[in-house]
């Protein structure tokens, strides 16, 4: 598992610096806007950066042939599938820190206030894992050719189930930000997690 992960890494080791510090230094820049806009978009940036290496992944190893060739080493189909999800997790981990480091920089030298802005940075989590759980069986089932495409149905299905619970959750008798933030990335972990069985079933019977 650590030489699976490890050679995703390096695959977009470039990238992956580069998201770290751009996702850092425009979140922190945009933290000093007033605008409750600006600074959603603020949480967005890293999270968005970091998933984006995470499926770039999956190109890379299609483009280089080693998802042909991992398949020749002594692996389970689902340990490669639990790899991808595994370094999906970590990079969006990574990007909630980064997020979090950006608030508090922002408050500590600039004095900056953004109420609501680590509920908002729980939501965007909830979006990303939506947009894993569709990307990956898809890419899995349709191949990379057609990653700009599943990448825009997944974007789609995050942002489309964000806005069908925030009116569900309209309808409740509940006025509380952060469980609406907090119920909605957990049960879109659910989600990644079912996706990931899914996954294993779709790659397990995947012709290369």
């Amino acid at each position: 598992m650590k030489g699976l992960l490890l050679n995703q890494y390096y695959a977009v080791e470039k990238s992956f610096w580069s998201h770290i510090l751009i996702g850092l230094v425009a979140a922190t820049g945009l933290m000093l806007f007033s605008d409750p806009r600006l600074q959603r978009l603020a949480g967005f940036l890293p999270l968005l950066l970091l998933s984006t290496s995470a499926f770039e992944v999956l190109k890379h190893e299609a483009k280089s042939g080693w998802n042909k060739y991992v398949l020749t080493l002594p692996l389970k189909r689902d340990r490669i599938v639990q790899s991808h999800y595994l370094f999906f997790i970590t990079l969006i981990t990574i990007g909630l820190v980064i997020s979090v480091i950006a608030f508090y920089l922002a408050q500590m030298f600039f004095g900056s206030e953004a109420p609501g802005y680590i509920y908002a940075v729980l939501n965007i989590a909830g979006i990303a894992f939506t947009m894993g759980f569709v990307i990956y069986p898809l890419t899995y089932l349709m191949g990379t050719e057609k990653a700009e495409v599943i990448a825009m149905i997944g974007a789609g299905a995050g942002i489309g189930l964000f806005f069908l619970s925030a009116l569900i959750y309209d309808f409740l008798p509940l006025d509380e930000d952060w469980l609406f933030s907090l119920s909605f990335m957990l049960i879109t972990l659910v989600l990644f997690i079912i996706s990931y069985i899914v996954s294993i079933q779709v790659y397990k019977r995947k012709e290369f």
